[in-house]
């Protein structure tokens, strides 16, 4: 919504909004002329025109009875998206379970690196630009499709990049079968406007369910399956990833990132897959994903105390956290603690069996109590189910601290020098990367 409020403002619209508590993207929105209440209350549509909703606004929401009552016109967040996007001659669309703000953000920022001035719509701020949307001044548009809510097949894609397709968001599709059938479809509208499809090979349902679009239309990377567009000889470093590229057989040289982890390899597949069959030059797409720093929350350094480091990642999901503490225990082979925050009860319900087997690159894991995200708990589930289940597999020690609050001064009194600390979630668990750094800051100084 930010992301949107930001482009809205710079195409010169009036714009407001409401939210219940104030942030960062909120106090940057105040500075472009935005106006943000930090409550909901029927007077601050009275003199909209048009009201844009996210998923996330339930319909007994006070401004949005006043703003129906009143017949005011009443868009979703994806179809002010899909509006800004029909400008544009050139529509990228990235969707997929996983990745998709990382890959949206790094075609954003090499483009811009290519010279070409990309309206780019990100789910997350980008660390090189420190916002999550611009309008720019060529006809490239580039945003992140969300398939949560099923909204992403509003837009209409030139190009639809899809990185993966995982049983997600079941409370929405219900079935699996149902969340790819929609993942075709939105690939589909990139067919029919005579565009390309760039896919991850390396999903092997999802490639094979695309067998009946045309060939010519559809440009594949992948790092253990034969695509088009290969990583070879990955190598993992303490300032990144390196790998060569292949390129249709032939190999056309090294590519640096500055980011970790074999996600991040498969990532920048796409960026080249889609560069190099558009005639940009290999040299100019490495230099580019060579540049890219990465989007906040997704293996962000928080910051550096007592010998140990600090990050934070927005990974939720069992395949994300797994993929992620991989990649820093290639890169780095140090002692690694997760603090991890369970997101949403139903998804925790749903995955219940799956999160014990994610954290076996973490020597300790510390599980807090889950984020409700407004979500009812009929239930009354709780995080100690998978600490429990992680108990009878034997796998890294785990702790469990309910309260988030208590996990700074746990660490504080056992955090040993050279630590990597990372906190993941979706919700809040973010704070707590802070308030440690904070609490070693203080025993360093008294020490």
């Amino acid at each position: 919504m930010s992301a949107l409020a930001r482009i809205l403002i710079q195409k010169g619209y009036t714009v407001s909004g409401s939210d219940l508590k104030e942030n960062t993207a909120i106090l940057r929105l105040k500075d472009m002329g935005a106006t943000i209440y930090l409550k909901h209350d029927e007077m601050h549509v009275r003199k909209a025109d048009v009201i844009v909703v996210s998923t996330a606004i339930r319909p007994d929401n006070c401004e949005y009875i006043k703003a129906k009552s009143d017949c005011l016109p009443i868009y979703h967040r994806s179809e002010i998206l899909a509006m800004i996007m029909a400008e544009f001659a050139t529509r990228i669309a990235v969707a997929g379970t996983h990745g998709k703000t990382t890959t949206t953000a790094m075609m954003a920022r090499v483009l811009d690196i290519l010279g070409v001035s990309p309206t780019y719509v990100i789910g997350g701020e980008m660390v090189d630009f420190k916002c999550n949307s611009s309008l720019g001044t060529s006809h490239y548009a580039v945003a992140e499709a969300d398939e949560s809510d099923g909204s992403f097949l509003n837009l209409n894609p030139t190009v639809s990049i899809v990185t993966n397709v995982e049983a997600e968001h079941m409370d929405h599709y219900g079935t699996e079968a149902v969340l790819r059938n929609a993942f075709l479809r939105f690939m589909s509208k990139a067919i029919d406007n005579n565009g390309i499809i760039v896919l991850n090979q390396d999903d092997d349902l999802l490639f094979k369910a695309t067998a009946g679009f045309p060939r010519s239309q559809v440009v594949t990377y992948g790092i253990t399956t034969d695509a088009q567009v290969q990583a070879k000889h990955i190598r993992f470093m303490p300032t990144g990833v390196c790998f060569d590229l292949v390129y249709d057989g032939k190999e056309l040289g090294a590519v640096h990132l500055k980011v970790f982890g074999m996600h991040n390899v498969s990532n920048s597949l796409a960026i080249f897959a889609y560069g190099l069959c558009r005639g940009f030059s290999f040299k100019a797409i490495a230099d580019g994903v060579c540049q890219f720093s990465g989007t906040k929350r997704r293996f962000q350094h928080i910051g550096h105390q007592h010998g140990g480091d600090v990050y934070d990642d927005y990974g939720h999901h069992p395949t994300e956290i797994e993929t992620t503490l991989k990649g820093i225990k290639h890169s780095f082979g140090r002692r690694l603690i997760c603090i991890f925050q369970p997101h949403r009860f139903s998804r925790t319900r749903d995955l219940i069996d799956v999160f014990p087997t994610c954290f076996g690159d973490a020597d300790e894991v510390i599980i807090t109590d889950i984020y409700s995200a407004n979500e009812p708990n009929p239930d009354q589930l709780t995080s100690q189910a998978i600490v429990d289940r992680m108990t009878e597999s034997e796998r890294a020690k785990t702790v469990f601290i309910p309260h988030k609050s208590d996990i700074a001064h746990h660490l504080v009194m056992s955090i040993q020098d050279g630590d990597m600390v990372i906190t993941m979630g979706a919700g809040d668990i973010h704070t707590v990367g802070t308030e440690l750094l904070q609490q070693l800051r203080l025993k360093d100084a008294q020490s």
